[in-house]
């Protein structure tokens, strides 16, 4: 079956966030599951590898301390009398939330991101239904992260119930962390670049400072006169603007957990897209070449495994359950849609880089497929649209050498 839709990069990244203000929690945002093409290799290709890396699926905040850091606030000021009835109605609805839905969850995938990895597994046997039946051997692989291990059991079960004939070996081992999640402290292999401290230092290539990016786009100060009688409450916390900033992340992680509630309408929707622009640049700083190359082996063992698994000569999948940053650094430095592109300042980052391509469950794979004489071609699908590459040809299928010849591996 051939599925057909509009790609969301046909629009300005603007206008895709104020139409569907979800898009603002940016890495928060549930995987938009659509109708999409599905264009099969030239004639005389065969499809022989299927490289995949998935982000783990919809989770609740990542720990305690960042539900404190909103909650935290509003209840010390609701016991000091400090709330507006706006912030009184917004601390009664937040704590409800918490105490309902995720209290003692912080961290983990929610049943929500269990269907997503599901669902998404489905989707791509179906697509690629002609090849599963091949039974290629399938590794899968995820980070140490509960979340991960969970969202590749379920990514897994989805297979296995799309055709209970494919045979799957899983694994979450230290090891295998330079091609799933190469920054993380637990990787044995990781080496931090020279003239960096601690945990990877990233620069921005423009110079920017964060408080100063934030102060140009969102008024802190007012927002927290809405909720609190006197506006510089959080200050000796953590200030306005990380209140804000905060209260961002409680509000947008919400749709990806199992409530009915909601604070998205707190926000205006120009507050909401201007939030989503603190929050994209940070992302692009943690993520993107030239910011860091931090994610570099991910790429280097995305690439070896190809060409193992081409030189092997029988069919195969390999499955990687990871993280955000990393989805989002393979899909720029692949150059997926123009994710390749510097912009001249820090204030280009959003026409052309928007970080809710890395929703809950992002999923990209390369397809490979060769012909008779040994050719290779390479497809690219990121969350089920063909990607367009900086190649020539007009794609989605692309040489496969050429490909690599851009790549900074």
């Amino acid at each position: 079956m051939v599925l057909f839709a509009i790609p969301a990069f046909s629009q300005g990244v603007r206008e895709q966030v104020l139409e569907d203000l979800d898009r603002a929690g940016g890495v928060y945002y549930m995987y938009p599951f659509h109708a999409h093409q599905v264009t099969p290799p030239p004639s005389g290709y065969k499809t022989v590898y299927l490289s995949h890396y998935g982000r783990h699926g919809a989770r609740y905040l990542l720990n305690d301390t960042q539900y404190e850091r909103s909650l935290g606030v509003l209840r010390s000021a609701h016991e000091a009398g400090k709330l507006t009835g706006t912030g009184e109605r917004l601390y009664q609805e937040a704590s409800a939330y918490f105490e309902e839905t995720c209290r003692y969850n912080a961290g983990s995938l929610t049943p929500l991101g269990w269907e997503q990895h599901a669902r998404i597994a489905q989707e791509i046997y179906r697509d690629n239904r002609s090849f599963f039946r091949q039974r290629p051997a399938i590794t899968a692989l995820a980070t140490q992260v509960p979340r991960c291990i969970v969202s590749m059991a379920a990514f897994c079960q989805g297979l296995v119930q799309a055709d209970p004939k494919l045979s799957i070996y899983g694994a979450a081992t230290p090891a295998d962390l330079d091609e799933l999640n190469p920054h993380a402290g637990e990787n044995p292999y990781r080496v931090a670049p020279p003239m960096e401290e601690g945990r990877y230092k990233r620069t921005d290539p423009w110079g920017t400072k964060l408080a100063g990016f934030i102060d140009q786009r969102i008024d802190h100060r007012g927002i927290c006169a809405r909720i609190f009688t006197d506006p510089d409450f959080p200050k000796p916390f953590r200030g306005t603007r990380a209140f804000v900033t905060d209260l961002y992340d409680l509000v947008f992680n919400m749709p990806c957990t199992p409530t009915e509630r909601s604070l998205m309408d707190f926000f205006t929707p120009e507050e909401c897209y201007s939030l989503w622009e603190v929050n994209n640049y940070i992302h692009y700083m943690e993520a993107a070449p030239p910011a860091t190359m931090r994610d570099l082996p991910a790429l280097k063992n995305l690439v070896a495994d190809a060409d193992r698994a081409l030189s092997a000569g029988e069919p195969a999948v390999r499955l990687r359950f990871g993280h955000d940053t990393v989805f989002l650094f393979l899909v720029s430095a692949l150059g997926a849609d123009g994710f390749e592109k510097v912009p001249d300042s820090a204030d280009g980052i959003s026409e052309t880089w928007y970080n809710f391509r890395a929703p809950m469950a992002a999923t990209m794979y390369l397809l490979f497929a060769r012909n008779p004489r040994g050719h290779v071609l390479v497809k690219l699908v990121v969350n089920d649209d063909e990607a367009r590459l900086p190649l020539s040809g007009d794609g989605p299928w692309y040489d496969w050498e050429e490909l690599k010849a851009i790549l900074p591996v």
